[in-house]
C-alpha cells in the first residue's frame, strides 16, 4: 500500500519533468498540465480514502486489533465489583467474623519518583538509617531485612510478614509518625482480609478465611473451621459494571451500567452466644494455667435445643497469634469438638445404664462382688490397692457402683444385656456415624471391636472411640426424656440479596430409650456429686476457691447438678495404653437442673501436670452454668434480622457422595437422614426442583446391600410411606397423630422385602 502511493504521488511530477524535457511548452500550459495532474491525484487519493473507510466500518478490524474494543477501551473501562462475604455472627447478631481491609507498607526506592516540583517521593540512601529505626520501633521489622530491602535494586521494595496485615489504625499511626519525622517514600497497599473482632473466641471452631487469587482477582476462602465448611454458603459472587471516563479517566457520573450483578455473601448466625463464649474462654484460660495439661476441651448445650451455645479448646490461637500457634506443645488445627475422637472413659457409662435401664436388664438394688475376670483380662475399679483390695466397700448395688463408677459393675451389667442388646443401644444413640452438622472433617469415630472383652470393655468407654459432639447427641436423649436432637451451630442463614433467611428447629433424630430410663440415669448422675460415701464428684474437703464447703463439687446456684465422670486411660503410638501417673483423659458431663436439664456441659483434660482433681472442671462448669441459666429467657429470642421466610430449592443428589451431601443439605438448613451406609445416594424423597421451608426433613436412600431400618421416630406418615415404597414393605398405623411414636422393626435390624411394619401414630 505504501509503495503504491509514493508511485501514485510522484508519477504526475516525474511525467511532467519529462515532457518538459521533451517540449517546449510555456509557463501557463506546465501550470495547466500540473493542475490536471493534482486533479487527477486528489480524486485518486480520495477515492482510496473512502475505500480504505467503508472497508475499516465494515471489517472493524486492523490486522489482529478489533478497533471496537480499542475505541471503547478510551472512553469507557469495565471493572470487576467484588462481592463481599457473609458476616459470621453470634445468635444475637454480635459479629464474630467480617470483611475488613489491611494494609501492606513499602519503600519507594526509584529516584525517578518526583512531584510535579521536582521534590523526591523516595527514600533517599542518606536517610537509610533512619527508615531502618523506623520501621523496626513501629513494626519490629527485622533490621538486615529492612537493610537488605532499601539497598536492592528494585524500584520498590515491602518488607515480609511484619510489614503486611497492619490494620487501618495502625497505618494511620504510621503515616502520622513519618509525617512527624519527614519520612517520604512510605506507602501502603491495600488488601481484603477477614477481621475476627473478638480475638481468642472458639477459634478453631469458628476458623479463618484468607486471601486467595482467583481469576486474577483476590478473594477471601475459608481455610478451616465453619469459615471453610460454610465457605460456599459465606462467598458471594463478583459482578461488572461499566462506566464511560473524561480524557482523564475519571468516571462521568451517571454513565454506570451493570453487566452482571454482584451477588453478596449470605450471613451465618451461629447457635453461640457471644457472652457466655466469652466467660468460656476466660475460665479455659485458668483452667489451662492451673493444670498445665496437653489439651482441655469444653462445650455447653441448650438441652432443649441441641444447639452449642459456647466451646473451646487448648491450645488455641487469635488472629493475630495464628502463625506462631504451631510453635504450641500439643497444639492441633483440629476441632477437638467434631475431628478428634478419643476413648471417652466412664462418662460413656451414662449411655449403658440407659439401655440397661430401658431394657430391664439391671435391678439398681441388686448387690455384686467388685472381682471379674474376663477370659485373660482382669477388671478392675480405680480403687483397687497394689495388695488387690478396694479402698470402699467390695460389695456394693448397682446403683451404688454406678455413683462410684465400678468398671465392674458396669461390665456385669453389659454382660447381663449381651452384646447384641448393648450393640443396639450404640446404634440407637448413634456412635460410629458422623453428626454431620455442616462442620468440615468430622470424625465418624469408632464402635468396639467383636471380640468380647472389647464389647465388655465398651460399657465403661474403653475399646471405642467418639468425639464430644457425638457424645453431646446421645446426651440430649438422657436430658430429654428419651428424645434425641441433632446438635445445631447454625440459627439462622440470612441471604442480603433477597432478604430472606432460614432459621433452624430443634431437629429430633431419634428416640433410643424411655422417658423411665432418661429419668433413671439423671438420678443416678445426681448421686454421682450428693453420695457422700460413693460420689466420685462429692468433695470431702470442699472448694474454697468457689466458696464451697464439703459437699457436692458441681453446685449451680446453691443446688447439685447431675453429674458422671469419667477418667480414660489413653491409648500409646507404640501399642497398649500410657502408664504415667497422669496419662489419662479426665473429664466430666454436668447436666443442670438435673431433674429436667436446660442445659449440659462437657469437658475433658488430656494429661495435666498439675495433681488432678476435679475441682479444675468445677471452676469451669459452676460459673459458666449459673450465667447460662440467668441468661436461658434471653437464649430463646433469636437476631432480628427483618427478613421474610426464605426457601430451598431441592437439587439432584442422586449418584453423589451420600455423607458430603448430606452435609451440604445440613448448610442449607434442611434435616437430611440418610438411609443405609452405602456411599451413594440412589434416591431421594424430595423431587429435584421442589422448594421447601428451612428444617424440611430429606431422606436420602443409599447403595447399601442391605436395607437397615432407621429410627423413624417424630417421622411424618408421609417420610414413612416413602420407606415402605424404598423397602418394598407393608405397613399398619395404629393410633392416630402425626408423628410416629414407637415402630414393630427396631432401629438397625436388617429388613426383608414383604415384611410387616406396625407403626404407633400420635402427637
Amino acid at each position: 500500500m505504501i509503495k503504491f502511493l509514493k508511485k501514485l504521488i510522484f508519477f504526475p511530477f516525474r511525467k511532467v519533468s519529462r515532457n518538459a524535457r521533451k517540449t517546449n511548452w510555456s509557463t501557463e500550459r506546465n501550470r495547466k498540465r500540473v493542475g490536471k495532474s493534482l486533479f487527477f491525484l486528489a480524486i485518486a487519493l480520495f477515492t482510496v480514502f473512502i475505500f480504505r473507510f467503508v472497508w475499516l466500518i465494515t471489517v472493524n478490524h486492523v490486522g489482529g486489533t478489533n478497533l471496537t474494543t480499542m475505541a471503547k477501551s478510551n472512553y469507557q473501562s469495565t471493572v470487576t465489583v467484588q462481592a463481599k462475604r457473609g458476616t459470621i455472627y453470634d445468635r444475637t447478631g454480635a459479629a464474630i467474623a467480617v470483611d475488613s481491609s489491611t494494609y501492606t507498607i513499602y519503600a519507594v526506592i526509584d529516584k525517578t519518583q518526583v512531584d510535579s516540583n521536582g521534590n523526591p517521593l523516595y527514600i533517599d540512601k542518606k536517610d537509610f538509617t533512619k527508615v531502618e529505626d523506623f520501621l523496626n520501633s513501629r513494626l519490629g521489622i527485622d533490621r538486615d531485612l529492612i537493610k537488605k530491602q532499601l539497598n536492592s535494586k528494585l524500584k520498590q521494595v515491602q518488607f515480609g510478614p511484619k510489614g503486611s496485615d497492619i490494620s487501618l489504625e495502625k497505618k494511620k499511626e504510621i503515616q502520622k509518625a513519618a509525617e512527624n519525622e519527614k519520612i517520604v517514600g512510605l506507602g501502603f497497599t491495600a488488601n481484603i482480609s477477614r477481621s475476627y473482632p473478638f480475638g481468642n473466641f472458639a477459634s478453631q471452631f469458628i476458623g479463618i478465611a484468607r486471601p486467595k487469587d482467583e481469576n486474577g482477582t483476590q478473594a477471601l476462602k475459608g481455610d478451616m473451621g465453619l469459615e471453610k465448611a460454610f465457605n460456599n454458603v459465606l462467598s458471594g459472587e463478583n459482578g461488572k459494571e461499566t462506566y464511560q471516563k473524561d480524557i482523564y479517566g475519571r468516571p462521568i457520573p451517571g454513565t454506570t451500567k451493570v453487566i452482571e450483578p454482584v451477588k453478596n455473601g449470605q450471613d451465618v448466625y451461629t447457635t453461640l452466644d457471644a457472652q457466655l463464649q466469652r466467660n468460656l474462654e476466660g475460665y479455659m484460660d485458668k483452667a489451662a494455667t492451673d493444670t498445665g495439661a496437653q489439651q482441655l476441651s469444653g462445650t455447653l448445650v441448650d438441652a432443649h435445643t441441641g444447639e452449642i451455645l459456647a466451646t473451646s479448646q487448648r491450645p488455641t490461637y487469635t488472629a493475630t497469634t495464628i502463625n506462631d500457634a504451631e510453635k504450641q506443645k500439643y497444639f492441633t488445627w483440629n476441632s477437638l469438638l467434631s475431628q478428634s475422637a478419643f476413648e471417652p472413659g466412664s462418662t460413656f457409662k451414662t449411655f449403658l445404664m440407659a439401655g440397661a435401664l430401658d431394657s430391664g436388664k439391671v435391678n439398681l438394688n441388686e448387690t455384686y462382688q467388685r472381682k471379674l475376670q474376663v477370659y485373660d483380662t482382669t477388671i478392675n475399679d480405680w480403687d483397687v490397692t497394689e495388695n488387690k483390695s478396694y479402698t470402699l466397700p467390695e460389695t456394693v448395688t448397682y446403683a451404688q457402683g454406678f455413683a462410684l463408677s465400678s468398671n465392674i459393675g458396669m461390665s456385669k451389667i453389659e454382660m447381663n444385656m449381651g452384646d447384641a442388646l448393648w450393640g443396639s443401644y450404640l446404634n440407637k444413640f448413634k456412635f460410629g456415624l458422623k453428626v454431620r452438622a455442616g462442620l468440615d472433617g468430622e470424625n465418624p469415630g469408632a464402635l468396639p471391636s467383636s471380640n468380647a472383652v472389647s464389647q465388655i470393655q465398651s460399657s465403661f468407654g474403653q475399646g471405642v472411640a467418639v468425639t464430644p459432639l457425638q457424645l453431646i447427641r446421645g446426651w440430649t436423649a438422657i436430658a430429654g426424656n428419651g428424645t434425641m436432637l441433632e446438635p445445631h451451630i447454625v440459627s439462622k442463614v440470612v441471604d442480603p440479596n433477597t432478604k430472606t433467611s432460614l432459621t433452624s428447629k430443634a431437629e429430633v433424630v431419634g428416640h433410643p430409650v424411655s422417658n423411665d430410663a432418661a429419668s433413671g440415669v439423671r438420678d443416678l448422675m445426681l448421686t454421682v456429686n450428693t453420695d457422700p460415701v460413693y460420689g466420685t464428684s462429692y468433695s470431702t474437703s470442699g472448694d474454697s476457691e468457689q466458696n464451697l464447703a464439703a459437699g457436692p463439687l458441681f453446685m449451680v446456684n446453691g443446688e447439685p447438678a447431675a453429674v458422671k465422670t469419667g477418667t480414660a486411660q489413653i491409648a500409646s503410638t507404640t501399642g497398649g495404653y500410657m502408664t504415667g501417673s497422669q496419662d489419662y483423659l479426665y473429664s466430666a458431663v454436668v447436666m443442670y437442673p438435673a431433674k429436667n436439664p436446660d442445659f449440659i456441659f462437657y469437658m475433658n483434660v488430656k494429661i495435666p501436670t498439675e495433681s488432678w482433681t476435679l475441682k479444675y472442671i468445677a471452676r469451669v462448669a459452676n460459673p459458666l452454668l449459673t450465667s447460662a441459666e440467668a441468661m436461658k429467657n434471653d437464649l430463646s429470642v433469636s437476631a432480628d434480622t427483618d427478613t421474610k421466610a426464605g426457601k430451598v430449592t431441592i437439587e439432584n443428589y442422586k449418584g453423589k457422595d451420600s455423607g458430603d451431601t448430606a452435609d451440604s443439605i445440613r448448610r442449607t438448613v434442611l434435616s437430611p437422614v440418610i438411609i443405609g451406609t452405602g456411599a451413594k445416594v440412589t434416591a431421594q424423597s424430595i423431587a429435584e426442583g421442589e422448594k421447601v421451608s428451612a428444617n424440611s426433613r430429606i431422606l436420602l436412600l443409599t447403595n447399601d446391600k442391605d436395607q437397615v431400618m432407621p429410627d423413624m421416630y417424630d417421622w411424618s406418615k408421609k417420610e414413612v410411606e416413602q420407606l415402605a415404597n424404598w423397602f418394598g414393605i407393608k405397613v399398619t398405623y395404629e393410633g392416630s397423630g402425626n408423628k410416629v411414636l414407637t415402630q414393630s422393626i427396631e432401629t438397625s435390624t436388617n429388613v426383608k422385602k414383604g415384611q410387616t411394619l406396625t407403626v404407633k401414630m400420635g402427637n
